[in-house]
């Protein structure tokens, strides 16, 4: 049983993207201070480059345990964890003076920012069913935009008139300001599950014998890859090799975020034409396109590289509310282990390509691009494979034929 709402209000859809901007802020706001912190404590690029990589491992390891202690709890105990650790978190990167405490307690900010992150899917879920959840998903996607558009260039003013310590404060009292807010919010899951706690954690083994769910979360989930692999990319680029200033950096990226925010408009009444899985496959195959162009000419010019990506940016900000919904329709129980496993994936494969795309290669851009592409044939082989085999939520999933007529 879950708990709908007949109507979904304003307040909520913002909390819930509130949540899931944890992720974002913590990242992108932290973007333009990377280099002055390089300088600033005399270690190479690479080598604080790994406060963002670790950042994803301890929110992962974060994720995975945060769903099922949710399904046993509720969802506002692990809010009120994890936002508290990410507050105190935060101050502790504010504080450190060295590398190795900085990489430390972002590890830690990580770690409190992955229950905020998996209870928003957790709650959707709960709260919302059918049409209502997918435009509450696509809703929640546009906000969420604002936070890589509006980040860098916060970070960015930040760092002109303050230190880069400035920056980390701020996301304390974005922590505190989410617990604040989550006091006035009511529990989602109505029925929790009475597994005992050594054996909570076995609700993993359940979702894995779901095949549809384990299939379409890697097929759906790998989509995230180029878009999370441009994050660690974006400051490279544009900075070194581009040799671009902060404020040009910022705003590169803000259009970026903004053609996300473009793709999650334009999704859900595209979706009402073609339906979501004839959606879902011209996306992947503009995402291919996009690894193409900057692989052939996104070297050329910071345009080429912008215009390029943007039609990668362009096309997840389509499939990210429509795979979501999709891989949630699998499941009917443990939805904040499955939410949990959901985000748990899609961040590492983030991890992986940000880990690859940070590396001194001799063509870079190049490597980016093929990166692109690799996943887009990858994921589109497993997607025509699997998408009949789904809860389907069309009522005739289309052909690629079709698809290519359209």
């Amino acid at each position: 049983m879950t708990g709908v709402r007949p109507t979904s209000r304003w307040q909520d859809v913002c909390f819930l993207a509130m949540l899931a901007a944890c992720p974002p802020l913590s990242i992108d706001m932290y973007l333009p201070a990377i280099q002055t912190i390089a300088r600033e404590m005399d270690h190479p690029l690479s080598t604080v480059n790994l406060s963002l990589v670790l950042w994803f491992v301890g929110f992962s390891i974060a994720l995975l345990v945060s769903g099922p202690l949710s399904d046993r709890y509720g969802r506002k105990p692990v809010l009120y964890g994890g936002l508290g650790l990410f507050t105190i978190a935060s101050l502790g990167c504010a504080a450190s003076t060295n590398i190795v405490m900085l990489i430390s307690t972002r590890i830690l900010q990580g770690i409190g920012a992955g229950g905020p992150s998996a209870m928003c899917l957790a709650i959707c879920r709960d709260r919302y069913e059918g049409d209502r959840r997918k435009k509450v998903l696509a809703t929640v996607s546009i906000l969420l935009t604002l936070a890589p558009m509006l980040s860098p260039a916060i970070g960015t003013q930040l760092l002109i008139y303050f230190q880069w310590q400035a920056i980390f404060i701020l996301q304390a009292f974005f922590g505190i300001g989410l617990l604040i807010l989550t006091v006035g919010q009511t529990e989602s899951a109505i029925q929790l599950s009475d597994t005992p706690l050594y054996k909570t954690f076995g609700r993993y083994g359940n979702l894995l014998k779901n095949r549809n769910y384990v299939r379409s979360t890697i097929a759906l989930g790998t989509l995230i890859g180029p878009y999370l692999g441009y994050v660690a990319f974006a400051p490279i680029v544009y900075t070194r090799i581009f040799d671009q200033n902060n404020q040009t950096f910022s705003l590169l990226f803000a259009l970026n975020a903004l053609l996300y925010m473009t793709g999650a408009l334009m999704s859900t009444r595209i979706s009402k034409r073609m339906g979501d899985h004839a959606l879902l496959t011209l996306c992947i195959i503009s995402t291919l396109a996009g690894g193409l162009g900057i692989t052939l000419i996104g070297h050329l010019h910071p345009a080429t590289f912008a215009l390029t990506m943007g039609l990668i940016t362009l096309s997840f900000g389509m499939t990210r509310p429509i795979s979501q919904h999709i891989i949630l329709e699998q499941v009917q129980i443990d939805v904040g282990a499955a939410s949990s496993m959901l985000v748990f994936y899609q961040f590492m494969i983030g991890a992986a390509c940000m880990t690859i795309a940070g590396q001194p290669w001799l063509a870079p851009i190049v490597v980016f691009g093929c990166m692109a592409m690799a996943i887009s044939i990858i994921v589109l082989m497993m997607w025509l494979m699997l998408h009949k085999k789904l809860a389907s939520t069309d009522n005739e999933p289309p052909t690629l034929q079709e698809v290519i007529q359209e």
